[in-house]
């Protein structure tokens, strides 16, 4: 998260296309491994049934950024010309930050496992562990076996997981360019 928020920063300080660019991919790169992460990190306080609400929670997340952020970049677009920094400008800076500071915090007060959480008693972190070992999957381990890559590739879920994603980016990219033509008339009448 920490460097997400400094690609974001960083953001502001772009002065051509190109530098727009290099900015986006690095927060592009830096980006994808939230999502990952948060899987990761529900996977070890939770058994797979109780994690399926929490994926859920955590994309309901998106759909309000998206709602949130309109708000926030509309509010800092009327910044008044004067100041040292255009409004978009001073939107990624504040929000970098933002998220280098939630980022430092997370690092700080999350543990790797939950054998590490300062905050169970001994008695709770036993509990928990007998409680998520129904999904067979440990606490830590930090060997890498190319075994699981070939299991990983032949999984079906993995391919339907990758369409899903695909069709659903896909969707949305052609409904901001169905919006972005003022035809958003076709857009209402494809969600009836």
């Amino acid at each position: 998260m920490l460097l997400w928020g400094v690609a974001t920063a960083c953001g502001a300080a772009a002065t051509s296309y190109s530098t727009l660019l290099a900015s986006r991919v690095f927060l592009g790169i830096f980006e994808s491994t939230i999502g990952p992460s948060l899987l990761l990190i529900s996977s070890r306080w939770y058994t797979k049934s109780e994690q399926a609400p929490r994926f859920s929670f955590w994309y309901l997340g998106l759909g309000i950024g998206q709602i949130f952020g309109g708000l926030v970049s509309w509010g800092f677009q009327h910044v008044t010309p004067g100041h040292a920094l255009a409004g978009w400008r001073i939107m990624f800076v504040v929000l970098g930050c933002l998220t280098v500071l939630i980022g430092a915090c997370t690092m700080l007060f999350l543990p790797d496992t939950p054998m590490q959480a300062s905050w169970l008693s001994n008695d709770e972190k036993v509990s928990l562990l007998k409680h998520i070992s129904v999904n067979m999957t440990g606490v830590d381990n930090r060997k890498f076996r190319p075994k699981q890559i070939l299991e990983a590739l032949c999984d079906p879920q993995i391919y339907l997981l990758v369409l899903s994603v695909i069709l659903v980016s896909n969707w949305t990219r052609q409904d901001r360019e169905v919006e972005s033509k003022g035809l958003c008339w076709m857009f209402a009448n494809r969600q009836l």
